[in-house]
């Protein structure tokens, strides 16, 4: 491992994510909307409600990162889905696209020389920008570790 890489450059290789596990298009990858959608017995959510999960709270951490008027939004209600299956393909299909754009779009953040990893956002309490992708790496990875379960119980992994 080369010891000489900036906190920048090993942020931006967690937000890439598989070092220690598998990442989030591996994990989505082949899977069916339909699949999404099926309840396993003892499982609370299906990969449905994880993947639009981790879309509407990295939704959430970027519009904290990006917008000083932010307001928080309601927890739990507003950070999961209504629906435990998604309308159609094209849903799901949007919905994985838009996770994966959100972590292009923390990358971007972070990759910016112009952003202080370490400076404390005006209106929190305390984040900084470094804290937010972290928050962002760790959220996705516990999610991403429950969808590859779920995939298990199916049969489909």
């Amino acid at each position: 491992m080369d010891s000489t890489k900036t906190t920048r450059k090993l942020l931006l290789e967690q937000l890439e994510g598989g070092n220690a596990h598998v990442d989030f298009k591996q994990a989505v990858l082949g899977i069916t909307y339909k699949q999404a959608g099926i309840n396993v017995e003892g499982v609370p959510h299906t990969i449905w409600e994880l993947i639009e999960h981790i879309r509407i709270a990295q939704d959430d951490i970027l519009e904290f990162c990006k917008n000083p008027q932010y307001r928080a939004m309601d927890w739990p209600e507003d950070y999961w889905p209504q629906k435990s299956s998604p309308d159609n393909r094209e849903q799901f299909e949007e919905s994985i696209k838009a996770v994966l754009d959100g972590v292009e779009e923390m990358r971007e953040l972070v990759r910016d020389p112009d952003n202080d990893l370490q400076s404390i956002f005006d209106h929190g309490d305390g984040q900084t920008l470094f804290r937010e992708a972290m928050l962002i790496v760790d959220h996705n990875a516990y999610h991403i570790g429950q969808i590859v379960m779920i995939r298990r119980l199916l049969g489909s992994w």
